[in-house]
């Protein structure tokens, strides 16, 4: 087992537009990777992809050897970015008894601080089931197969992220669906074409832009602002993890996004953390798995 640290920040942007190239690779694989991030399963896919290795459910040494399985000789461990928060010596932390106290952060202003300080570490720790073999010698019984059967359920994601969703009043027939981020409400045109996308797209919305007191509407001029494109990036990983129909649209839709002027493609790059980890607040909170291992 390797493990090589490289502290650096992943590049997120990168990941999004390797993903756009292939839109619908994100839903093969993540039925394999489903508890890791989507961040994270686009980076272990390429590497074994590099290697021509087949793309299979992944463990670390330790972990395969408890399900009675050996890592091959000769194979090499795969890396993914495991988050840390460096430690800093602030200048003048001692402060005067006499100093005025300074008021209480708010949870908003926590999240962006410790977002501000968070790096990553490459660690080269997890395997692939195609780079090991049953231990003859493992006193549990070997792990063969895995097959994942999963959906997504929105009610039950809406109620776990504290997102409503009230009735549409609208008469524009071009409007899909509106948001109130502030209010964590959503709404959706009955007659929505692509209710899945329209639906992870507005939720997005209430993640991301909650501190913000407009409504937005999708399908509105609002739809060239970089909200809107960081809400419809995440209804694209959404759909493509769960192979959902409306690939090409917002497909289409983000990558005209990054053909815009060098200051757009910047404020997008520095969204693009964002975006996968909201997509994967979004995934998890709906995903039903029903996982039946096989055993030899």
């Amino acid at each position: 087992m390797e493990t090589k640290p490289a502290f650096q920040r992943p590049d997120w942007l990168k990941m999004i537009e390797s993903i756009l190239t292939e839109p619908g690779r994100l839903g093969d694989y993540y039925h394999a990777f489903h508890n890791y991030s989507l961040g994270n399963q686009a980076l272990a896919v390429e590497q074994l992809r590099m290697r021509n290795i087949e793309v299979s459910p992944i463990a670390s040494f330790r972990a395969w050897k408890e399900k009675g399985r050996s890592v091959k000789k000769g194979e090499k461990a795969i890396g993914l970015w495991m988050p840390f928060t460096p430690r800093v010596q602030k200048e003048g932390a001692k402060e005067s008894a006499k100093a005025e106290p300074k008021p209480r952060p708010s949870a908003d202003e926590k999240a962006k601080a410790s977002s501000a300080r968070m790096a990553f570490m490459m660690k080269n720790n997890w395997f692939a089931l195609a780079q090991t073999e049953v231990d003859p010698n493992a006193e549990t019984p070997p792990v063969e197969t895995v097959k994942v059967e999963m959906d997504w359920d929105a009610t039950s994601a809406m109620a776990k992220l504290g997102i409503t969703e009230v009735p549409f009043a609208m008469v524009g027939g071009n409007t899909q669906g509106w948001a109130l981020p502030q209010a964590k409400q959503i709404a959706m045109n009955p007659l929505a074409q692509l209710p899945h996308k329209t639906r992870f797209h507005e939720m997005a919305h209430c993640l991301l832009h909650g501190n913000e007191a407009v409504e937005l509407v999708d399908g509105s001029e609002l739809g060239k602002s970089l909200k809107e494109a960081e809400a419809e990036s995440v209804a694209f990983l959404c759909c493509s993890a769960l192979n959902l129909p409306g690939l090409a649209e917002a497909r289409g839709y983000v990558q005209s996004w990054l053909g815009h002027s060098t200051t757009d493609r910047e404020a997008y790059k520095k969204s693009a953390a964002r975006i996968f980890s909201t997509a994967d607040k979004i995934l998890k909170a709906g995903l039903n798995v029903n996982a039946e291992v096989a055993h030899g």
